[in-house]
C-alpha cells in the first residue's frame, strides 16, 4: 500500500529527544488518509481526490495534515500514561486540533491547495459563448459545422 506521507514528514511535528518516527505504520497512516480524504472530497471532486495516491501525487498542504495526525496520534500513544489529568491536553492532542482547524480551512476555502489546479465550474458548458458568437468567430468558422454561428439577428435597443 503506498503511503501519502514519509517518516520524516511526521518527524517535523515531534521533539526527536521525546519520540522518534523510523517508519510509518501503514494501518495508521491509512485510517487518518482515508478520513482526511473523505472529507477533502467535500470540497474538491471526488474523481481530483482519488488520484491522491502517495507522497507523489498527494499535495503538499494534504500531506502536511495527514503527518498532523498521524504525528499527534504517534505521540498520544507513546505517552498515553503520562497524562493523567484530564484537563491537561496532550502534545498530540493539540497536533490533530491544529490539523483538524487546517482541514476545516482547507475545506471552506481559507487556505488553498497552491499545487492543484482546479477548473471552476467544470463539466458545466453553454455554447454559445461570448467567444463564439463575436464576429471573428463568425469569419474564421467557414466550415459551416454549426449554422448559429451566422450574423446576429436581432440586437440590443433596436426598435422592431
Amino acid at each position: 500500500m503506498a503511503l501519502h506521507i514519509t517518516a520524516s514528514m511526521v518527524q517535523t511535528w515531534l521533539e526527536p529527544t521525546k519520540a522518534t518516527v523510523s517508519s510509518v505504520d501503514t494501518v495508521l497512516e491509512g485510517q487518518i488518509a482515508n478520513e482526511v480524504l473523505g472529507r477533502l472530497a467535500q470540497t474538491f471532486t471526488q474523481a481530483l481526490v482519488s488520484t491522491w495516491v502517495d507522497t507523489t501525487t498527494t499535495p503538499a498542504v494534504v500531506q502536511q495534515i495527514i503527518a498532523m495526525y498521524y504525528a499527534g496520534w504517534f505521540y498520544d500513544r507513546a505517552f498515553a500514561e503520562v497524562v493523567t489529568d484530564e484537563s491537561q491536553t496532550s502534545y498530540g492532542a493539540t497536533l490533530r486540533n491544529w490539523a483538524s482547524t487546517l482541514l476545516a480551512d482547507v475545506i471552506r476555502g481559507a487556505v488553498e491547495l497552491a499545487d492543484v489546479v482546479t477548473i471552476p465550474n467544470a463539466g458545466v458548458a453553454f455554447y454559445p459563448t461570448d467567444a463564439s458568437s463575436t464576429r471573428l468567430a463568425q469569419l474564421t468558422n467557414t466550415n459551416c459545422d454549426d449554422l448559429s454561428l451566422g450574423p446576429a439577428k436581432f440586437g440590443m435597443s433596436k426598435v422592431f
